[in-house]
């Protein structure tokens, strides 16, 4: 018999919080999250989300023990900016047992029914700027830092229920060892071209950070606008990613393009300490975790690709291109000779021209699913 509790206690959170542990036991290509990162995700009071939006969380135990969980979601903001009356699912696990999915996934249409919204969307743990989709393709390899990883059967689960494909997303992996020749020629003119229309491309400045990245949120609202789902992040909500990505940000690997002082692109990548991450126990960092993360962090020979953005009227010159050549020619100092590029929509051709021509190939894919409340009322 399957039992669903809402989460209420703080021994229940933990027990929601430690599930993955217990679901991926023994896979070898599982990465813990970190535990002080996670315990912040849920906290209500601090946790910028639930300012404007609110979420409910539930467990599933079967024979008294825990064997799934789920999130509930409603973001307003995603409702406000997007005209699309849905609510979303997140944060889900299962035991391999279709009786266990059902009883989560009847929990959350109740309480997305209950809210009076149209359709229930995910997975997506609460926002698009959050990790999103479950993986169908790529299972073999670990996932980089802050991308989803998921058993196979969680999508058999969802589309025997009647979820249908949303949105399919990918993950490109780019060789970053040396520029394909073919572009170098092309890459120069394109440096020559912005250069002389006085365009410029810098580092981060560190010792600027709050300042920097202020304006960091400015473009980066504005060049996502029109990306499905997007919705602009408030001051408070970017800036606490801001300080938490801070403490592994290399400044080399994020880079600002400018044109008489006025930001007009960017790339942002960080090291994917998931290489480190994957040999800490449960993610915690006492008592040994810390000891490996500084044992192995310059060990690292993977970026993780987070975002990269150019206002519109500045697309279609080869900015993106140049962006990530000068990324690249920095991580091969720094003897980082891969990067995976994500989430790239399958939609984005421009995008995918730019990877593709960069020796990007696609090496994971992620749906995001959409069930209609309306027909089955």
């Amino acid at each position: 018999m399957v039992e669903i509790v809402e989460v209420r206690t703080n021994k229940q959170l933990k027990t929601f919080m430690d599930l993955p542990n217990r679901i991926y036991k023994g896979d070898p290509n599982y990465v813990p999250g970190l535990y002080s990162s996670i315990k912040s995700t849920f906290d209500r009071d601090k946790y910028p989300f639930f300012k404007r939006s609110e979420a409910d969380f539930f467990l599933a135990y079967k024979n008294k023990e825990p064997a799934g969980r789920i999130a509930a979601i409603r973001n307003n903001s995603h409702i406000y900016y997007n005209g699309e009356n849905s609510g979303f699912f997140g944060f889900f696990e299962s035991i391999e047992d279709y009786d266990v999915a059902k009883a989560l996934i009847d929990r959350v249409v109740k309480w997305c029914r209950d809210e009076l919204l149209d359709t229930v969307t995910g997975p997506e743990n609460y926002t698009t700027n959050d990790s999103v989709g479950f993986l169908t393709s790529g299972f073999d390899s670990p996932p980089v830092f802050m991308m989803p990883f998921n058993k196979r059967y969680y999508n058999d689960f969802f589309e025997r229920y009647g979820f249908h494909k949303k949105l399919d997303l990918v993950s490109y992996l780019i060789p970053s060892n040396e520029t394909p020749g073919k572009l170098v020629p092309v890459l120069k003119r394109i440096e020559s071209r912005l250069k002389s229309n006085s365009i410029s491309i810098r580092p981060l400045k560190m010792a600027d950070f709050e300042r920097e990245m202020r304006r960091f949120r400015e473009i980066y609202n504005e060049a996502y606008k029109d990306n499905w789902g997007f919705v602009p992040l408030e001051e408070d909500e970017f800036m606490q990613e801001a300080r938490g990505l801070k403490k592994i940000a290399d400044p080399g690997l994020i880079l600002l393009a400018e044109k008489d002082d006025r930001l007009i692109a960017f790339i942002c990548a960080i090291p994917d300490i998931n290489q480190v991450l994957i040999r800490i126990r449960n993610g915690r960092l006492f008592p040994y975790g810390l000891f490996k993360l500084l044992l192995y962090r310059n060990k690292i020979n993977r970026l993780r690709i987070l975002i990269l953005g150019v206002l519109e009227e500045f697309r279609g010159q080869g900015i993106d291109a140049v962006l990530y050549s000068r990324l690249f020619e920095y991580s091969r100092a720094h003897r980082i000779y891969s990067a995976e590029a994500a989430y790239v929509m399958e939609n984005n051709i421009p995008m995918i021209r730019v990877l593709e021509g960069l020796g990007g190939q696609a090496s994971k894919k992620y749906r995001l699913y959409e069930f209609d409340l309306t027909s089955q009322a």
